[in-house]
């Protein structure tokens, strides 16, 4: 008999929803209520004073980790960068809100995993350690810089903290990271390796050599005067995305398991797929095929049809080829059927959060999904779709004209039709995932 995969517990961390008794809510409520964490970060940022990309959807300066309410030691947190105390945070909501630590035996903490996608983890530490050592010699660098920039930083202390004895892994697709980690814990506990999988993915943005990596290919919005109106996807005036930073964790639970010890299940992972544009290293494949076929195999493992799909979490970048490519996809994946399911991209309000935006995606479908509603994408211009292929005749960047003509819930929240969503992300080189759970 197939092992079914519930979901138990959910988390999330982000500029506009952190440090509260439920983040997953008020994210929840800012995105209802149309709220944009996305504004100029320069005036904090010195490096990005006389940049042409100054915005950022980054977490505030007064920020403050709660490692009491998480148990960890303050000598401890000198080891944690941002990227796992974000982790931790999100987490910890998902792990306490499953409820899974008080109900298992020392010996089935061997069957808890701990995967969670990586990108460019613990590049403010390295920076800030580059510039000490210029400063004041190899010597006089942390010692906690290791510790703070390996890349499986995150679910190694989360495994230590916790007393989770089975795998623990970073995985790094880029930005389908944390939904590859979603995957993984899902192929898991699918073929009995694992029983409960914690999973999930986090980022730090705020640092020199993200802005620059991403900027100097042009990626990067430069609306520096109407930062709230920046992240635009699908929109035809769009002009690259805008930075974001954060975390999401969700425990996924063998069915059985999570009713025999009287969990609250939130939802059901449903299924899954990953594949390979193999095409370009930052650039989608322009017909869409493998985006296309990632969302068909999701829907097969489902074993649900097209029509039964209430709502999609797109990618949604509101960069030039991405939003036109993922268009087409849809419409490839779901035939006329695509014209009629709402979509939105929650990076119109909290930018893009790389490694941590395909998790982020699905906990939003999964909420939209329990609660009934959609939440809307920002700053579509609704009388002017981007349909006109001469509107884009003389300006760079678009390689080849893609219409984005579906329904983008542009004009506010919507109801759902049924309790079946999918997400979506996609990542540089070629990385494809699409997840579909159901309430």
């Amino acid at each position: 008999m197939e092992r079914r995969i519930a979901i138990t517990g959910r988390g999330v961390t982000l500029p506009f929803a952190n440090n509260t008794p439920d983040n997953v809510k008020l994210m929840m409520d800012n995105l209802y209520q149309g709220v944009s964490s996305v504004e100029n970060v320069a005036p904090r940022l010195e490096f990005l004073k006389d940049y042409y990309s100054q915005l950022g959807s980054l977490f505030p300066e007064d920020y403050k980790f709660d490692a009491a309410k998480i148990g960890i030691h303050p000598k401890e947190v000198k080891r944690l960068g941002p990227s796992v105390k974000y982790a931790f945070e999100a987490g910890n909501d998902a792990i306490v809100q499953s409820g899974f630590l008080d109900k298992i035996t020392d010996e089935e903490r061997e069957r808890v995993g701990v995967i969670i996608g990586h990108g460019l983890c613990g590049i403010i530490e390295v920076e800030e350690q580059y510039r000490r050592l210029l400063r004041e010699g190899i010597s006089k660098v942390n010692l906690n810089l290791c510790l703070r920039s390996l890349p499986d930083s995150s679910p190694g202390f989360m495994s230590i903290h916790y007393g989770l004895h089975g795998p623990n892994f970073s995985v790094s697709t880029a930005c389908a990271s944390s939904d590859t980690a979603i995957r993984l814990a899902g192929n898991a506990i699918r073929s009995g390796e694992i029983d409960i999988g914690v999973c999930g993915g986090t980022v730090e943005s705020a640092a020199a050599m993200i802005y620059a990596s991403f900027g100097q290919m042009g990626a990067n919005s430069g609306r520096k005067d109407d930062p709230k109106r920046a992240s635009r996807p699908y929109d035809r005036d769009r002009d690259g995305f805008v930075i974001g930073e954060g975390a999401g964790m969700i425990v996924l639970e063998e069915m059985e398991h999570a009713k025999a010890r009287r969990a609250t299940i939130y939802g059901e992972l449903l299924g899954w797929c990953g594949n390979s544009d193999a095409n370009h290293v930052t650039a989608p494949r322009l017909d869409a095929e493998y985006i296309s076929r990632a969302m068909r195999g999701a829907m097969r493992m489902a074993r649900v049809n097209p029509e039964q799909i209430a709502y999609i979490n797109a990618h949604g970048t509101s960069t030039a080829n991405n939003d036109g490519v993922e268009t087409l996809g849809i419409k490839k994946a779901f035939g006329d059927i695509a014209y009629k399911i709402p979509i939105s991209a929650t990076k119109s309000m909290i930018g893009h959060t790389l490694s941590s935006c395909g998790v982020l995606g699905v906990i939003i479908a999964l909420e939209s999904a329990r609660l009934g509603l959609a939440h809307q994408t920002l700053n579509l211009d609704l009388d002017h779709p981007d349909t006109d292929e001469n509107y884009h005749k003389d300006q760079k960047g678009w390689e080849k004209f893609l219409p984005c003509d579906l329904d983008y819930t542009g004009e506010g929240p919507r109801k759902l039709a049924s309790k079946i969503v999918m997400a979506n992300a996609f990542g540089f080189l070629g990385h494809n995932e699409s997840v579909i759970v159901s309430a």
